[in-house]
């Protein structure tokens, strides 16, 4: 309900109820997110990426004492074009997507890419 309030050349936002309880929703959600790590250039590296039929996103993160500790988020709505991709697309867009968001992070480093999308890991890894 929120997004749907960027379209146009509307100069102002009229929120109904269900986007006010959708907005104290993202309050409550951001509040409670992980707080961010500070990166260390020894640890392990990695981008998780995944995609919906409205929007993609992916989140880099470091390995440090036995579990992942995220960097820095990512996500952005899709094109109307983009949206009509097959799935195997909208997953490569996001991975694609996410790795040129992050580059300044991964330049030069070894990294892990993780999508949760079978047929593509199966597509890549042969």
């Amino acid at each position: 309900p929120l997004t749907d309030q960027l379209r146009g050349n509307a100069k102002s936002i009229n929120l109904d109820d269900t986007a006010r309880k959708a907005f104290s929703t993202v309050k409550e959600l951001i509040a409670k997110a992980t707080m961010l790590a500070h990166q260390d250039t020894r640890a392990p590296i990695s981008i998780a990426v995944d995609a919906s039929d409205s929007a993609i996103g992916g989140v880099l993160q470091q390995w440090v004492n036995n579990s992942w500790q995220p960097l820095a988020f990512f996500s952005r709505r899709l094109l109307d074009t983009e949206s009509r991709y097959s799935t195997f697309g909208r997953e490569l867009l996001a991975m694609y997507c996410a790795v040129r968001h992050f580059q300044h992070y991964i330049e030069g480093r070894e990294f892990t890419l993780f999508t949760d999308h079978k047929p593509l890991t199966f597509s890549l890894s042969s």
